[in-house]
């Protein structure tokens, strides 16, 4: 049935009336009563816990009669029905741990015989995982490291590798961090329901001071963790049942366990001999995330480039063998390691070598202090050289003492992100020692980032008279090995290279590839590498030994007689190094046979390209072989990329069958003498 048409004037009153009657069910809604007292509805929520508890509790029983309510004194503590006194505040007392909150280091005093308590509480460790920041383009490979919780060999063997920081992949430990900035990566946790990953972490800072002539460092420190209820502050003379002991190793702790709730924690120093006085300072956290501080008990990850008597060139391991845009990101990111060194004799890190914050307070030579603040005693770059143009981080320093031997440790500063201390993996990251040494004389001087020979780090014969400076003795070397290379790209530019492939003088090798393999040899050979001349190693050969050192003095005569004799150890490989540098007597790491035999290998044979062989007459005094096993770790030929303390070194050796000739490289562009 259709609805019946309204005038105008009938459906203005229909609107209107339908506005009041909308206006009318607003207001009697808005003025009901039962809105204003919904307290008076009972609470029977489901996730309301405590509904029947404190329904069976009568809140108000205050019975005035029975029990007055009081002023109390200074000792009050207020007391609610329902709630334990775990959950309120109280007056807390000398015995109360300390608790510590996920990713933030406490630091403490610890006098001897003392314990200081700390605890990890459940709301903590039931807490949300943190976000791991990235700082690094790609992961650094380490070897794998499979290491028991400090102190105990009983427990549970503790793997970082779990944590984003730290993996595993085909055997090896990878500091990963993720490549894209922005990415969250998270931990893998227990797989029970019931339990969560808590790590403990402890870097001592410093520590009792020796007193006279002792020189051994003192006692460690000593973690007690205990997850019962029964013994809220372990320490010494509790029940061991009840806990766990750990001391820590070099002045560094990480502790592994999978905890059910509170986690209650000693930190205990011990009382020595009256041959130390003072306390420990220390750093302790907790982290549900990865280890706060870290350290690598077996991988160095630096090496030594070269020395002279008073600085030092060492590298990192090669960061990445990516050769695209993880490559670029690397060359151009700021250094993220930074390092510290100290004598070996009376080492003023002794105890802490594991500890960041123990290396920045210790350390001769600190890359940081206070936290993570940067020194200008390291200068520190990004570098490719090497034999595989691998990205690598590189510390040059100096302030070095003659003839000394040094501790040298890598360290990371927080996680390599711009939180620094904050954050997982915010108290660093350290590194196993290495050793290197300075030599004594100052006729060796190192040099390195030059410009035209861009792989040449090592020490050079050198004068300090004559050449103060030696960022100046390094351009006088590099100016004058161009001048030589200029002549043999004359010589190069006469050969048809960019021709048809029938034209080509081969088709394995270019002129590119012959003018790289010229380039590193001519490097190598017009800037040798120098070392003591009381270097007694057999693979050196003398030089300059009918020269005065620059103080003037000669050597003996018995010395000068075998120098008169031999013309190899009377000059200089280079008549202009004699001449001009006047270095005086030294030992020369003679240049490696391959790069002679790279030339062959590269270059058109009309070039007149050819090298001894061992055995023939100049080989001795011209060319080294490498390392052999009972040599390894000594560079015993030169080549670019060569550094100290390696197992495996250098370029790859060439057959002796693809050398042509047996006669001395030389041609008409080559410096004479060398």
């Amino acid at each position: 049935m259709p609805l019946p048409k309204l005038s105008p004037l009938q459906s203005r009153l229909a609107a209107s009336l339908m506005g009041s009657i909308m206006l009318l069910i607003l207001y009697l809604t808005f003025s009901s009563s039962h809105f204003a007292y919904a307290t008076d509805v009972d609470s029977i929520q489901p996730e309301d816990h405590n509904h029947e508890r404190l329904m069976d509790i009568n809140m108000l029983a205050l019975d005035g009669e029975e029990e007055d309510i009081e002023i109390r004194d200074e000792g009050y503590e207020a007391e609610f029905v329902g709630f334990d006194r775990s959950i309120i505040g109280r007056v807390a007392s000398a015995t109360d741990p300390t608790p510590l909150l996920n990713n933030r280091a406490v630091t403490t005093n610890v006098e001897q015989g003392q314990t200081i308590p700390f605890s990890f509480l459940n709301s903590s460790l039931w807490g949300a995982l943190s976000p791991q920041a990235s700082g690094l383009p790609s992961p650094v490979k380490l070897r794998k490291r499979d290491t028991e919780s400090v102190g105990n060999k009983e427990e549970e063997s503790f793997h970082a590798l779990n944590t984003a920081l730290f993996e595993v992949e085909d055997g090896e430990q990878i500091l990963s961090e993720d490549r894209r900035r922005n990415s969250t990566l998270q931990p893998r946790q227990s797989s029970s329901s019931s339990t969560r990953t808590l790590y403990i972490t402890v870097n001592t800072c410093t520590q009792p001071e020796a007193v006279g002539g002792n020189v051994v460092a003192p006692s460690q420190l000593e973690l007690y963790i205990s997850q019962s209820e029964k013994n809220k502050n372990p320490g010494p003379g509790q029940d061991d049942s009840l806990q766990q002991t750990y001391q820590l190793e070099g002045g560094a702790a990480i502790v592994t366990l999978n905890a059910t709730g509170d986690v209650f924690i000693g930190l205990t120093g011990l009382n020595m001999t009256s041959n130390y006085t003072g306390a420990w300072n220390a750093e302790i956290a907790a982290s549900i995330d990865a280890p706060y501080h870290y350290y690598h008990s077996d991988e160095e990850n630096l090496v030594l480039v070269d020395s002279d008597s008073a600085s030092a060139l060492l590298v990192t391991n090669d960061l990445t063998t990516d050769n695209g845009s993880i490559y670029d990101e690397w060359i151009n990111l700021a250094p993220p390691f930074t390092m510290f060194a100290s004598k070996t004799i009376n080492s003023s890190t002794a105890g802490l070598q594991y500890s960041y914050c123990g290396l920045e307070k210790q350390a001769d030579i600190a890359g940081t202090i206070n936290g993570g603040q940067k020194t200008d005693k390291i200068k520190m770059s990004m570098t490719t050289r090497g034999e595989n143009d691998a990205p690598k981080q590189q510390f040059y320093f100096d302030g070095l003492t003659a003839g000394t031997s040094y501790y040298g440790i890598l360290a990371m500063n927080g996680n390599a992100t711009a939180l620094g201390r904050e954050g997982v993996g915010g108290g660093g990251q350290v590194w196993k020692a290495m050793t290197f040494s300075t030599i004594s004389a100052d006729n060796c001087a190192l040099v390195y980032n030059l410009s035209f020979c861009d792989q040449v780090a090592w020490t050079v014969p050198a004068n300090p008279n004559t050449f103060p400076n030696t960022t100046a003795l390094g351009e006088w070397y590099d100016n004058s090995t161009y001048q030589s290379y200029k002549y043999f790209k004359k010589a190069l530019a006469q050969i048809p290279c960019n021709t048809t492939s029938s034209a080509q003088y081969s088709l394995a090798q270019s002129c590119t590839s012959c003018d790289a393999a010229y380039k590193t040899w001519l490097c190598s050979v017009t800037i040798p590498r120098c070392t003591d001349f009381s270097n007694d190693l057999p693979w050196l050969q003398e030089r300059g030994m009918g020269q005065p050192f620059p103080n003037g003095t000669m050597l003996s005569p018995e010395l000068l007689d075998i120098a008169s004799s031999s013309q190899p150890a009377n000059g200089s490989r280079n008549p202009d190094i004699t001449t001009t540098v006047q270095p005086g007597p030294y030992k020369e790491i003679l240049p490696c046979e391959d790069l002679c035999y790279g030339i062959v290998r590269a270059c058109p044979a009309i070039m007149g390209f050819a090298c001894p062989l061992p055995g023939d007459t100049g080989f001795d005094t011209s060319y080294g072989i490498h390392r052999t096993a009972n040599q390894s770790g000594q560079v015993t030929c030169n080549y670019p990329g060569a550094v100290h303390d390696q197992s495996i070194g250098g370029i790859n050796s060439i057959p002796h069958t693809m050398v042509f000739g047996a006669a001395v490289l030389s041609t008409v562009f080559m410096l004479s003498g060398i």
